[in-house]
């Protein structure tokens, strides 16, 4: 099972977890890791380095983080690996949802990585524009 390391600014890699495991009631090989700005490089690559590890079962691990250019998608980019580690920005809570949904479906890091980034992008909508059909 593909992994899962959700990172944020502040608490809410922790809300988001929280809320998936409210929702779904499970939420196997993931763990949320706040990103304190204030703490040293080094200590804040060890502590991604350790949730990886942690979460890596030898199908790969995928890092969410909130969003691209910001401190945690930033620390975390250190560590891609083709096959092994991808991140990907814009965490919200129906990728979370998905990934307990499909992570059993034998696909590889990257499939999975574009599975739910399509669904995560189709999750985005605006109310009128559903509600007017």
């Amino acid at each position: 099972m593909v992994g899962v390391v959700v990172t944020s600014h502040g608490r809410l890699a922790d809300e988001l977890l929280l809320t998936t495991v409210f929702i779904v009631g499970q939420a196997e090989q993931m763990i949320a890791l706040s990103i304190d700005p204030s703490k040293p490089i080094n200590k804040l690559q060890s502590e991604i380095l350790t949730a990886i590890k942690e979460v890596d079962t030898g199908d790969g691990v995928l890092i969410l983080t909130d969003m691209f250019g910001g401190t945690p998608a930033n620390m975390t980019l250190a560590f891609l690996e083709d096959n092994k580690v991808e991140v990907i920005t814009g965490v919200n809570l129906p990728m979370l949802i998905k990934l307990c949904q499909c992570r059993n479906k034998n696909q590889t890091l990257h499939e999975l990585a574009d599975e739910v980034v399509d669904y995560s992008r189709k999750s985005i909508n605006q109310a009128t524009a559903i509600l007017k059909k």
